[in-house]
């Protein structure tokens, strides 16, 4: 629907810009020099286009959402390599023209019959300086800045969101990662942490949940726990998922929490809104599930239902056979060696790192 859709629109706007030039062709054929008069009338066309476009750029521009570390330019203590926030002077310039020319306009609106009809005399020898060469001048000018402002508009509205959105998302990406590989020598605290994603900034939760995937601590259970629980945008709840995943993996967690955890991420897939099926946080989620289950065969010997539990099978029964072996030793960690194992039987190679994928499959 959407493709269909946009091949109406250009089909649209083909038509319109090709009714201007077979407008002007039509003209041009009436006047002695056809050809000087085409060539003037398509570099006038062209022109006062391409002004059009640029105005429309810059009523187009989207202004930025101050949510994530942007709101917090000068916030530093996500990370010691410090926040990241987009560069605005585009937006600003964009605001300080739109306000000139649209109050430029409003005061000079009564004289712009009269600054046409010059135009138009101005213009007219370029298109032949036939009879009605003025009007027509003037109109070809009128015709195509209209279209060029509703083309760069548009252009502006529906292309550059999207382009600088993803800059931005790439940017806090590679935060993200500085961050991770530096959790360890960065040294925060539980409650340092805790202050960091009780800021409820999007791009301070990230660096927070980050810390948590780079630096697993079962003290910080508790946290990682409300964030799977709470509705949090995307690429945030992906960051908590993959704190979850690497704190299941780190080991240490007590058998009630394991319980609390598979019972929250449980729930999160089941909202479709928020753990889409083909995302990347669904991925994490069901690592999660599959690493709890294989924990689960340690102390027990048997696998609870998982939505994943086919999958995992051949991975629980090995877990519960070498378990076997060693229940005798009440003191055996052997948690985190087999949840290991299970990762790397039930994903194999495709199984992503703690932090690995570029936002855009969140």
């Amino acid at each position: 629907m959407d493709l269909h859709k946009d091949g109406v629109a250009k089909v649209g706007m083909g038509s319109v810009v090709g009714a201007g030039l077979l407008g002007l062709v039509l003209y041009a054929s009436t006047s002695t020099d056809w050809a000087g008069a085409l060539g003037g009338g398509l570099v006038v066309a062209a022109a006062f286009a391409v002004a059009g476009a640029g105005v429309g750029f810059l009523f187009g521009i989207p202004r930025l959402l101050t949510s994530g570390a942007a709101s917090r330019p000068d916030d530093m203590s996500a990370t010691s390599t410090g926040s990241y926030s987009p560069n605005t002077n585009l937006e600003q310039v964009s605001d300080w023209l739109t306000k000139i020319l649209l109050g430029a306009g409003l005061t000079q609106i009564g004289s712009l019959p009269g600054l046409l009809r010059e135009l138009g005399h101005a213009l007219a020898p370029v298109v032949g300086n036939g009879p009605g060469a003025p009007a027509f001048a003037a109109a070809l000018t009128v015709y195509f800045t209209v279209i060029g402002f509703l083309s760069g508009w548009l252009l502006t509205r529906l292309r550059l969101a999207k382009a600088l959105s993803t800059a931005d998302r790439q940017t806090l990406d590679d935060s993200v990662r500085q961050t991770r590989a530096r959790a360890r020598e960065l040294n925060f605290t539980t409650a340092e942490v805790e202050k960091l994603f009780a800021t409820q900034t999007e791009g301070l939760q990230v660096q927070a949940l980050a810390l948590l995937q780079g630096d697993p601590d079962p003290e910080n259970y508790h946290l990682i726990l409300r964030a799977v629980s709470s509705e949090l945008p995307p690429f945030v709840l992906l960051q908590a998922l993959l704190a979850a995943k690497a704190a299941v993996e780190h080991g240490g967690l007590a058998p009630e929490q394991r319980r609390e955890l598979r019972f929250a991420v449980e729930n999160k897939m089941r909202n479709d809104r928020a753990v889409p099926p083909d995302s990347r946080r669904r991925v994490v989620a069901g690592q999660i599930l599959k690493l709890l289950a294989v924990e689960a065969a340690v102390p027990g010997g048997a696998v609870p239902e998982a939505p994943e539990a086919s999958e995992v099978a051949a991975a629980a029964a090995a877990a519960a056979a070498a378990a076997s072996e060693v229940l005798a030793d009440p003191v055996l960690p052997a948690v985190p060696s087999q949840a290991s194992g299970g990762d790397a039987v039930t994903d194999g190679a495709e199984r992503p790192s703690v932090g690995g994928g570029r936002p855009g499959g969140e």
